[in-house]
């Protein structure tokens, strides 16, 4: 037996299953659901931290709850694709509660934009407050839907075999220029007014590269996901959690925290298993994990260059080694004394930026967020959105530089001693000031808050760059398609948001294609046939 260390430790554990999956995100857990629901098989999930979920699960702090990965999704609407096969993956076990029709408000210093949910109604609303753009932004619609367009046919080829995939690529041709431009290009190409192209990216956090990086097709698949406006789980993540750990277990499989794979086993160049370290009693155990089908929701970089053995993959790592990550965020998190409503937030989004120029805007952002002020943020309200929700929250995102917390790249949680918490408290402090400079009267409604950082990330999800996606959506990752689902490591998929986008539902669809992979040929119609959205 070949291993990643060359080696078996003699008193490890051997289980065995149909698929190992590889952490509990949303997009493992939409793979290991489907495969246990629709093909019978028995799936073991293998999830690090102490909670499974990824980004998709939940804490509780003093009483207050707080998601941490999920503030919104487009297309949950009954009947909707998504929606289906949202509910085919949870097996139905998911309400969806609807945002407030205008879900998204976007402040800049001389403009506020609420956007609704009809794209009719929000290009009504452009034109009236760019007239002089009227033309251009009748001509937007169509170049959306063209880039996004390409960019799903370009996911829909992720379940196909390495030649024929590539046969595809060349055959999608209709959209590919705009869609392989940088959002920034595009929007400089078609519209004059600089705090126009500003109101348009609003969004970018959402897709955690800025306009000047993010590919036009990434912008295009975003905008378009929220026509007809935005969802949240009632109960927020850990019902949907549950409600994917539900199927596999049907199926006579599970999933488990603390159990840290620290190693996919290859032998005769086909992956047939992982080492884990199972973190249980006084210095837990060893065990491995057999099957015939790995697939890895540990994002393609660390899957390359920590759980595979040396030269296993060297296409994917020599793809992977020049590849940009997503820009990393801190994140407050506050409990509050009574509701904020009178304030006059109703569980929409917030998006507050001082700099129209969002490039130009995250060059200066953290040195001025460390010196105690904040240029830009992201506000939600989870409790606002979910109707069972005991006691008032809110959540305030900045985006950083991860270089800016180096220092503490290699401590432990809890144990970042007392400059960290320095770091943490000026933040927090900047970031509640950011809302209060809007809505006065915020500060006194936090009864409780602290802040995450990227060290908390990387603590956690293990992503070394500490932001959310360790390859960035850009024109690049496109041309060079960096995360296939298939790899060239026979027996091993890759699943999550990395062969696909970021995002929810970009890792939702991730865990589909892996599932129809594993399937054969017949699976993706098999899995839309028993969605209903065929």
């Amino acid at each position: 037996m070949t291993t990643p260390t060359g080696t078996t430790p003699a008193q490890a554990r051997v289980e065995h299953a149909d698929v190992v999956v590889i952490g509990s995100g949303i997009g493992g857990l939409v793979t290991a659901s489907l495969l246990a629901r629709l093909e019978g098989l028995k799936v073991v999930v293998l999830e690090r931290h102490f909670k499974l979920g990824g980004f998709n699960h939940a804490f509780t702090r003093k009483g207050y709850h707080w998601d941490i990965g999920i503030h919104y999704i487009g297309g949950m609407a009954p009947g909707r694709r998504n929606r289906r096969l949202m509910d085919l993956a949870t097996g139905g076990a998911v309400d969806w509660h609807r945002l407030p029709d205008e879900f998204d408000v976007f402040h800049y210093p001389d403009l506020t934009m609420r956007v609704p949910s009809n794209p009719t109604a929000y290009l009504d609303r452009l034109v009236a407050a760019f007239p002089h753009e009227r033309e251009a932004l009748e001509g937007y619609r169509a170049d959306l839907k063209a880039a996004s367009g390409w960019y799903t046919r370009e996911f829909a080829t992720q379940v196909l075999p390495g030649p024929v995939r590539q046969a595809a690529w060349h055959l999608n041709r209709r959209g590919r220029d705009l869609a392989l431009m940088t959002a920034r290009e595009y929007l400089e190409g078609r519209f004059r007014d600089p705090l126009l192209r500003a109101v348009l990216t609003s969004q970018w956090g959402d897709y955690a590269v800025p306009p000047g990086r993010v590919s036009f097709a990434m912008h295009a698949l975003l905008v378009l996901h929220y026509d007809w406006g935005a969802y949240y789980p009632v109960g927020g993540s850990d019902p949907m959690t549950d409600a994917f750990v539900a199927q596999v277990e049907a199926a006579g499989g599970w999933a488990r925290p603390d159990h840290e794979v620290s190693g996919i086993i290859v032998e005769d160049g086909r992956a047939v298993g992982v080492r884990a370290h199972v973190k249980k009693g006084r210095g837990g155990y060893d065990a491995e994990f057999r099957a015939p089908v790995v697939v890895s929701d540990a994002g393609v970089r660390l899957t390359v260059e920590r759980l595979l053995p040396t030269g296993a993959a060297p296409k994917l790592a020599a793809a992977v080694e020049g590849a940009e990550a997503g820009v990393a965020f801190a994140t407050l998190y506050a409990g509050l004394r009574t509701s904020p409503e009178p304030l006059g937030f109703h569980g929409e989004n917030h998006w507050f930026f001082d700099d129209p120029d969002h490039d130009a805007s995250l060059a200066d952002h953290t040195e001025r967020l460390l010196g105690g002020y904040a240029k830009a943020g992201f506000l939600s309200f989870p409790s606002l959105r979910d109707p069972e929700a005991t006691q008032h929250t809110a959540e305030v995102v900045t985006f950083v530089d991860e270089e800016a917390f180096a220092p503490w790249r290699d401590t432990e949680w809890m144990r970042r001693g007392e400059d960290y918490l320095k770091v943490k408290d000026t933040i927090g402090h900047a970031l509640i000031d950011l809302v209060e400079r809007r809505y006065p009267g915020f500060g006194d409604l936090v009864d409780y808050w602290e802040v995450s950082t990227p060290v908390t990330v990387t603590s956690f999800a293990a992503y070394p760059s500490g932001g959310y996606g360790e390859v960035a959506a850009t024109p690049d990752r496109l041309r060079r398609r960096l995360a296939p689902t298939r790899t060239e490591v026979p027996g091993l998929l890759l699943t999550g948001s990395d062969p696909c986008t970021l995002g929810i539902m970009g890792a939702f669809m991730g865990g589909m294609f892996a599932a129809a992979a594993v399937m054969g040929p017949r699976g993706m119609p098999r899995i839309m046939r028993a969605a209903g959205a065929a």
